[in-house]
């Protein structure tokens, strides 16, 4: 049995597959307030007259998608037309994206989301109408009017997925898309306003949740914008004016970057979704924020079976399960040496079961994943100058906003936490503040880097 609930729990831990919803632990209080419904679901309630553009952000792995995708279960209850996608093969190449390559996405997705006859669809129209050029990107020598509605439909992924294995005629499709750009943004809120009188009466408006574009990766060419800039600012009109509520996600280098003012200008303020805390400022343990993290182990423990949360920390008498970790310390140095990164600690979670034969997970087992995860880190991702950056911020717990500091903090080598000092008085404020992963402290170069600053100063 013990064998047998360790793969159960190790495929339950997939650090890139959201959790079931029955596992999902909320983490405002350790967030420093952050609350999906509250950042992006208020604006969206709240807008009547006109329909919304939000941009969203985060590290890869912090857990933007499971929040998303609870976002959509609200709006859905609060009688909204949800349609989310998380952007695949199917959409973009994420080393290769372009503008036009996200609103075709937006296209495909709308349009198979609600089924519209060829006579009453616009986009279905708007295709028949180019159909001379589209069907050499379809791969396809039939008439689109021979073609059944669902066939007619399926040509927008079809396309898709061909355009991502040629790059050549990725690029061919591009400027012949920019040349059709107005007419497609108009034939697409034509659609949306024809999806709307097939929704129920009582339907509050139709919200498109685009995520998955944070890791698209930015390309530059010398004295052109980058596809950062050409996607999120110069054609930030196009991705402002679809007829419904929309919600992108955008790479946080572009966030935490000289570009951020530009971005608030034309969106709003972009959302952050914060680390867990796992230690206050002072270096202390945040037990709450410990706590959380295992509530969300045990959560999805429970899942396989409740009577494992009792032995979560240790065999229980009478109680005929075995143990999942050997010690308390032993989920709590886990949880530590996450930083409050989710997937970091998914990650170190099932490296910690390869070291295992059957439960429980030993402390040596957990002592071996943090070496393992530490070694990218040391050998990998630090660069020898760095070192010293990064002793000063564990010193200060603050960061400077240059190109090495941003640089860090992408890397996931510099952590950024938020909570509210002075709680519940009247100069109560919200303090950002940073710190080294955990992982980092324990290698040698940054022990010594740290031991020549303190000499110093």
């Amino acid at each position: 049995m013990s064998l047998e609930l360790l793969t159960e729990i190790y495929n339950l831990f997939d650090p890139f597959q959201p959790p079931p919803e029955e596992a999902y632990v909320d983490c405002q209080e350790v967030r420093g307030g952050w609350e999906v419904v509250r950042e992006l679901g208020r604006k969206i309630e709240r807008s009547k007259k006109k329909p919304t553009c939000q941009l969203y952000s985060g590290h890869r792995g912090v857990g933007k998608s499971t929040e998303l995708l609870r976002l959509k279960d609200y709006l859905e209850r609060q009688k909204y037309k949800g349609v989310y996608f998380a952007a695949n093969k199917e959409d973009i190449e994420p080393q290769d994206t372009e503008y036009a390559d996200i609103l075709f996405a937006c296209v495909r997705n709308l349009v198979i989301s609600v089924e519209i006859k060829q006579e009453k669809n616009p986009l279905l129209k708007w295709m028949q109408s180019r159909w001379q050029w589209l069907k050499d990107f379809a791969l396809t020598e039939y008439e689109f009017e021979n073609l059944s509605l669902e066939a007619q439909i399926t040509q927008f992924a079809k396309i898709s997925s061909n355009l991502r294995a040629v790059p050549d005629k990725r690029r061919e499709f591009r400027q012949r898309l920019n040349a059709n750009t107005q007419s497609l943004v108009e034939a697409l809120n034509e659609f949306i306003s024809e999806m709307g009188t097939k929704l129920p009466q009582d339907c509050n408006g139709i919200v498109l949740i685009a995520d998955n574009l944070d890791r698209i990766a930015e390309t530059k060419e010398e004295g052109k914008p980058s596809n950062y800039e050409e996607i999120y600012l110069n054609r930030s009109e196009i991705l402002r004016g679809l007829a419904c509520h929309v919600i992108y996600t955008v790479p946080i280098a572009m966030v935490y970057s000289g570009r951020a003012t530009q971005l608030e200008d034309n969106y709003d303020q972009p959302d952050v979704l914060p680390m867990v805390m796992v230690r206050n400022p002072d270096g202390s343990e945040n037990t709450k924020g410990l706590a959380k993290l295992r509530e969300l182990i045990c959560q999805r423990v429970s899942l396989i079976e409740p009577n494992l949360t009792r032995t979560l920390e240790g065999a229980v008498e009478g109680l005929n399960y075995p143990p999942v970790f050997d010690s308390p310390e032993t989920v709590k140095q886990l949880c530590l040496m996450s930083g409050g990164h989710v997937r970091n600690l998914m990650q170190m979670l099932q490296k910690a079961m390869d070291w295992v034969d059957e439960l429980p997970i030993t402390a040596r087992a957990v002592r071996r994943a943090i070496a393992e995860a530490r070694e990218t880190y040391e050998q990998r991702t630090v660069q020898e100058h760095q070192w010293e950056i990064l002793a000063k911020v564990y010193s200060q717990k603050q960061r400077d906003n240059d190109e090495e500091h941003l640089s860090l903090l992408l890397n996931r080598c510099i952590l950024e936490y938020r909570y509210y000092e002075n709680e519940g008085q009247d100069d109560e404020k919200l303090v950002t503040w940073c710190n080294v992963h955990p992982l980092i402290e324990g290698i040698p170069k940054f022990q010594d880097s740290l031991e020549k600053l303190n000499t110093s100063s």
